[in-house]
């Protein structure tokens, strides 16, 4: 069992990373976005690697080419901090603010199917999970990251709850998004989410499952922090 780590997985807009967030905040756990480091890549493919080499079918490139030579070239960071907003470095450059574009949110799913990708963050989680103890959120944080992991839970929720939540974060944040579109993109990634070959978004086995579709935040975090 790896007690340094508690597992939080579930869909888009579920609940599980603010919930993190409180649960890190509340206990000497530090807070993990693992959904980060698939962003930053996407991040670099979208506005870096494609636009060097001039690739205008991004679909169609990651069809066919191998991922694994251009992933030598990025080192992924973050600062795990109790004091501060985590960060998302990308070659020593913060994107945090970047990888949350509707752009990377959008094509996202096209490298989170990746064998070579999905090892290269499993590698940089598990170095992380070495010197800290850490709540991680994500969607296979539990089945296949960590299945050994201290306690997981799986957070759901109905998909217009979650476009509502997901529509007031980018509302907030002074970006403009169309709220049934936003619907339907969310639905959609659950699609490809729970039906891609490689570690598929599920519920593990031994996962506390708990619906927030009608439920406030502290008392989700009240219901997790009764199992600590």
């Amino acid at each position: 069992m790896n007690k340094n780590i508690i597992a939080i997985d579930g869909p888009a807009g579920s609940g599980k990373s603010s919930v993190a967030r409180e649960i890190a905040g509340k206990t000497d756990f530090f807070y993990m976005d693992s959904g980060a480091y698939y962003r930053a890549i996407t991040y670099y493919i979208l506005n870096i690697y494609k636009k060097e080499n001039n690739i205008d079918k991004f679909n169609d490139w990651l069809n066919q080419k191998e991922i694994h030579f251009f992933l030598k070239s990025i080192v992924l960071d973050s600062n795990l901090s109790k004091t501060e907003e985590n960060k998302t470095y990308l070659n020593s450059v913060d994107v945090s603010k970047e990888i949350r574009d509707p752009e990377v949110t959008e094509e996202i799913k096209y490298i989170a199917v990746l064998r070579d990708v999905r090892d290269f963050v499993n590698k940089n989680l598990y170095n992380l999970s070495e010197n800290y103890k850490i709540v991680m959120d994500g969607r296979d944080i539990g089945t296949e990251v960590f299945p050994d992991a201290y306690l997981k839970f799986y957070l759901t929720a109905d998909p217009e709850v979650r476009a509502k939540r997901r529509f007031d974060e980018y509302t907030e944040k002074g970006v403009k998004v169309d709220f049934n579109q936003l619907k339907e993109e969310i639905i959609k990634r659950d699609e490809s989410d729970i039906n891609r070959k490689i570690a598929p978004l599920k519920k593990a086995s031994d996962a506390i499952l708990i619906d927030t579709s009608n439920l406030s935040k502290n008392i989700v975090i009240n219901m997790i922090l009764s199992r600590l």
